[in-house]
């Protein structure tokens, strides 16, 4: 097994003062979190955030599959979970490769999630993430989510020295799988996974401009033929523009977001080898325009997008300005308040991740916080 990196070992080393200062912060003045979102009601939850963020600072590439396991395996770590007995065909494979599986496939469903998990393109799948999505189901009407299957892809990654196009090519390939099976496909990414659901959207309603862009990567075995575009996206924290999309927004507090303004070099990194002016409609959809780059895309015109950020996040600035120019009166846009970048992967699921968490998502009862209920509250409309 390979050694932990040493800016990795640096932030473990100092973890213990990030968790005296957090604790006194907590009891004495209140933290960032706490002055800021009702979600932090304990201190655990403050412990919690302020070390994975004072850690994930440290994380280089070749510390990735220290810290995060396969997509597969959580199947296997999960099962024995409350809220897993409910969900049909749990761990199946969706074709015969590992990388796509369901998560939940109902008998009869017409419509499939096609979750895309955030990471800056450089991590792999967390649990987290998968915790996550299993919260996304149980937020949907019961009757309702009989309709809906969930499929969970682990793309390839950076840090795996895979780059730009390859997330595409994996992704826009599970998308096809799931559409000849009969599926009308809802992609759903948070960060780096909504910015590649946004290029799934586009390679799905442009193809004559994505076989323009991507044949010239003949490593790859791309497919062109017509492929129904979506009708339906959701859009948590989207990073919207791998370039300079982290930003300081005027007049907000940012500490303790779970990125920070390096996150561009992770946009950098994603696209290692390619002209970032010739890429740039399928990556940095801040300098597209709604004529030429997402008018043939159904959920822009007369479908639905879901489209959540938090107040807090680096991102936001890049995000408002995408929301300002694309929405044509199909995004139901809401910011999170006091929110950190993907706090629904991040803070809400902190509630989830357990026994008892699960226990209290086959109630519903997270359907109260924020994103969660907003994602449930969508879906329902949708289905």
């Amino acid at each position: 097994m390979a050694l932990p990196s040493l800016s990795l070992l640096s932030k473990i080393a100092t973890a213990p003062w990030v968790i005296l200062k957090t604790t006194l912060e907590y009891y004495i003045t209140g933290t960032v979190y706490t002055q800021t979102d009702p979600e932090f009601d304990s201190l655990a939850k403050n412990l919690n955030v302020a070390t994975a963020i004072h850690l994930a600072q440290g994380i280089r590439g070749r510390d990735a599959d220290l810290v995060m396991g396969s997509m597969y395996s959580y199947f296997a770590r999960y099962k024995n979970m409350p809220a897993v007995s409910g969900l049909p065909h749990y761990g199946e494979k969706v074709v015969d490769e590992e990388t796509l599986a369901w998560l939940v496939r109902p008998e009869g469903a017409k419509k499939a999630i096609l979750y895309l998990h955030g990471g800056g393109y450089s991590f792999p799948f967390a649990p987290q993430q998968f915790a996550g999505m299993i919260g996304v189901w149980y937020a949907v009407d019961s009757e309702k989510r009989q309709d809906l299957a969930i499929a969970m892809l682990d793309y390839s990654v950076t840090s795996h020295g895979k780059y730009y196009p390859t997330q595409i090519f994996e992704a826009v390939k599970a998308y096809r799988q799931l559409v000849d099976q009969g599926y009308e496909v809802i992609p759903m990414g948070d960060s780096a996974g909504g910015n590649l659901a946004l290029a799934v959207a586009r390679f799905a309603a442009y193809p004559a401009e994505a076989e323009a862009q991507f044949s010239r990567y003949t490593d790859f075995n791309w497919e062109f033929s017509p492929l129904p575009a979506p009708n339906t996206l959701v859009l948590i924290a989207p990073w919207v523009h791998t370039d300079k999309g982290a930003a300081i927004y005027p007049g907000v507090n940012h500490d303790g977001d779970f990125i920070r303004l390096s996150v561009n070099s992770k946009g950098d990194l994603y696209i290692t080898g390619s002209d970032r002016k010739a890429v740039a409609p399928f990556v940095d959809f801040n300098g597209t325009t709604y004529e030429d780059h997402w008018a043939k895309v159904p959920a822009f015109v007369d479908g639905a997008i879901l489209y959540i950020y938090g107040e807090r996040e680096l991102l936001r600035g890049s995000q408002e300005l995408f929301a300002k120019e694309k929405d044509k009166g199909t995004f139901t846009t809401k910011m999170q308040p006091g929110g950190i970048h993907d706090a629904m992967f991040v803070v809400d699921v902190l509630d989830v991740n357990s026994k008892k968490g699960m226990a209290d998502v086959v109630a519903g009862k997270h359907r109260s916080k924020f994103n969660f209920g907003a994602v449930g509250e969508f879906l329902d409309s949708r289905l």
